[in-house]
């Protein structure tokens, strides 16, 4: 991940309720209205993180990888954490036991990193992550 595309800024959303179709929501939602491509993803109120919600943050992070961000998961138990290894997912989705080992992960960028809304329409990264 490298910060000089990022600004510094990064987005925290929680990945909640049954996760292949949360994971899918959430994508959608970073496609539609990401202003930035670090995306903090929590996943402490999933219902058990799977290979299919993997394999769509997964896609997400690739996606926002080739615009200088990624996908960081936050808050992964155990059993997520061995589920990206066994899947060879690890690289592209690390995992952070809380928002701040999180943050503390981002690549130094000179200046403090900074939580950012999802935009209401389109939003800069729409573009560059449609269809992703």
């Amino acid at each position: 991940m490298s910060s000089s595309a990022t600004g510094s800024r990064y987005h925290l959303l929680a990945l909640t309720g049954h996760a292949p179709t949360a994971a899918t929501r959430l994508a959608r939602a970073v496609r539609l209205g990401a202003t930035a491509p670090v995306i903090l993803v929590d996943v402490t109120a999933a219902d058990g993180l799977d290979v299919e919600a993997l394999g769509t943050l997964a896609r997400l992070s690739m996606v926002l990888r080739a615009t200088g961000g990624g996908v960081v998961l936050v808050g992964a138990d155990s059993a997520a954490r061995q589920l990206t290894a066994r899947t060879g997912t690890a690289w592209l989705l690390p995992a952070h036991q809380d928002v701040e080992a999180a943050i503390a992960g981002l690549p130094a960028s000179g200046r403090p990193w900074t939580a950012a809304e999802l935009a209401s329409g389109n939003g800069d990264l729409s573009h560059t992550t449609e269809g992703g």
